[in-house]
């Protein structure tokens, strides 16, 4: 029976130099982050948000798509169930996120993953997964945190540049929405299997606008998308698995070499 190494110094849940390190990986995303956060933040002068409501958001959502779709949905009557829904539906997608990080937060405490999970964005969470070592939540974490700080200020740009333009729709801010979500929906096509899906939300979409009221129309092609891609669903679409979506580099889901890790055994 071999005794436990007590040379080798602990790993700490967040140590600096892997926090670090994750910030340092995540600098080419500057520009677009900045840019990206800055249209959110002109968008939410035009809406009457406060700029402290707005990084007030930033802080405690971190998630961009769904404060697009919340500041889009902002009137004078907040529609909080709406914006709730809406919010929660958009966010699914960070359950797969979550669990392609089990190695990184295997073991560790719960603060931790409430800390580390709260600062994952698509972006820190992609970088990630291209590294060979998992076992630190520091990096993810250091990414998060850089990536937080660029968001926030690019809203903080945004909202004082806004504050400055009386009409938006003189330079289509007014279909600012639009276009940032148009892009997003490029990166989203995984081929044929989400053709359905994409049809029905689309349908369902245009049908709620005629038929419910205010912005519910959004829920509706949203339900609609998820609803038809549960009963059109095959066990011949197993390329488009957990492990095989989130594979980036030749690793599978958990960051492993494709072939040498099981989601069975955790090994």
């Amino acid at each position: 029976m071999s005794r436990p190494d007590h040379t080798r110094p602990p790993v700490g849940h967040f140590d600096a130099d892997t926090v670090r390190r994750g910030a340092l990986a995540c600098l080419p995303l500057l520009p677009s982050t900045i840019i990206f956060g800055a249209v959110l933040g002109v968008l939410a002068s035009q809406r009457g948000l406060s700029l402290g409501e707005l990084l007030f958001m930033s802080l405690t959502v971190f998630a961009g798509s769904a404060q697009f779709v919340s500041v889009d949905l902002w009137r004078e009557a907040v529609p909080v169930a709406t914006i709730i829904i809406a919010t929660a539906v958009i966010n699914m997608r960070y359950i797969l996120i979550g669990a392609s990080l089990r190695p990184v937060f295997r073991g560790r405490p719960l603060w931790v993953k409430i800390c580390g999970m709260h600062m994952v964005a698509d972006e820190n969470w992609a970088v990630t997964m291209t590294q060979e070592n998992l076992a630190n939540p520091g990096f993810l974490l250091g990414g998060g945190i850089f990536l937080g700080v660029v968001w926030a200020t690019g809203n903080s740009i945004g909202y004082l540049l806004g504050g400055g333009i009386p009409d938006p729709e003189v330079y289509a801010l007014d279909f600012a929405f639009t276009a940032v979500f148009a892009a997003l929906t490029i990166g989203m096509w995984k081929g044929k299997v989400d053709l359905l899906p994409w049809i029905a939300a689309a349908i369902g979409s245009v049908i709620g606008h005629f038929t419910l009221p205010d912005t519910w129309s959004i829920l509706a092609g949203a339900g609609a998308g998820v609803v038809t891609a549960a009963l059109t669903w095959r066990d011949d679409m197993d390329d488009t698995s957990l492990d095989v979506e989130f594979a980036v580099d030749g690793k599978d889901a958990y960051g492993a070499p494709e072939g040498t890790f099981s989601t069975e055994t955790g090994k």
